[in-house]
């Protein structure tokens, strides 16, 4: 079975995180991006789990996870806040679509993580998904900006080290670094100094915009459709006007432009 078509955007950050005002930013998050892909017939449960411990596949800790799964009747910004203040600094917190029966909704769906931690070398992360086919088939102008715009917001508000938003990849590492065997750990720990590959959506952060020769030097010669300075030097890459038409000599053009910042 091929993997669902997902949209998938992702901000990592070695920053303190505010929580109250991440709180209302994922309030917004949720209600203009995750509820209309919820069907309104969805009768969906809350449940809050504790008791998190580390496996192989999440080595980090101490112990600290709450899964919410919440509907956009049910879900309330004090219930998020309450997600956020009431776990130990180690924090994973995912929000998933549910069906009828209230178990979550794995293909077909979308899902939001935020995942903080206690560590700072080890850098934070924001991750949301949805299925490509919620939309319809097409994903429309309005949404894609409606989707740049959170991530703009949410890149300012983390202090985000970089990031993106692409659309057709499945799974926690990137395209790239599946390419060229890099682990996801490997990509984390650098993800500061290197970003995580080309996408249609590309934040770079300070050091890798310092490194590709700053501000004005990406601004001037980065071959995308849209160059945003975003302060604080970050820089937001828009390679195509339309997110469901990326050629593949637009992203092998970035990905060389790149180069100094890839693995």
């Amino acid at each position: 079975m091929s993997p669902p078509h997902v949209v998938r955007l992702e901000l990592d950050t070695f920053s303190g995180v505010d929580r109250p005002a991440l709180a209302r930013w994922f309030e917004a998050l949720f209600t203009d991006l995750l509820v209309p892909l919820c069907p309104a017939s969805l009768q969906e449960l809350v449940s809050v789990a504790r008791g998190y411990r580390p496996s192989d596949t999440t080595p980090w800790g101490p112990p600290g996870y709450a899964r919410l799964l919440l509907s956009s009747g049910d879900f309330t910004l004090p219930s998020w806040q309450a997600a956020l203040t009431e776990l130990p600094s180690f924090l994973r917190v995912q929000l998933v679509q549910l069906d009828s029966q209230g178990l979550p909704l794995v293909d077909g769906g979308w899902s939001a993580e935020i995942l903080l931690k206690d560590d700072p070398a080890f850098p934070h992360q924001v991750v949301v998904t949805a299925s490509r086919s919620l939309f319809g088939g097409w994903i429309s102008q309005v949404v894609q900006q409606e989707w740049l715009t959170m991530f703009r917001s949410g890149a300012s508000l983390v202090r985000a080290s970089g990031g993106w938003i692409t659309l057709d990849h499945v799974g926690v590492r990137t395209a790239h670094e599946v390419a060229v065997g890099v682990g996801l750990d490997e990509s984390l720990f650098m993800a500061a100094e290197l970003a995580r590959g080309a996408h249609w959506a590309t934040l770079l952060g300070p050091r890798q915009v310092a490194a590709l020769g700053g501000v004005q030097q990406v601004c001037a010669t980065a071959p995308c459709y849209s160059v945003e300075d975003l302060g604080g030097g970050r820089i937001l890459l828009q390679l195509t006007e339309h997110l469901d038409e990326v050629p593949p000599d637009a992203l092998q053009k970035l990905t060389e432009f790149l180069g100094p910042v890839l693995h």
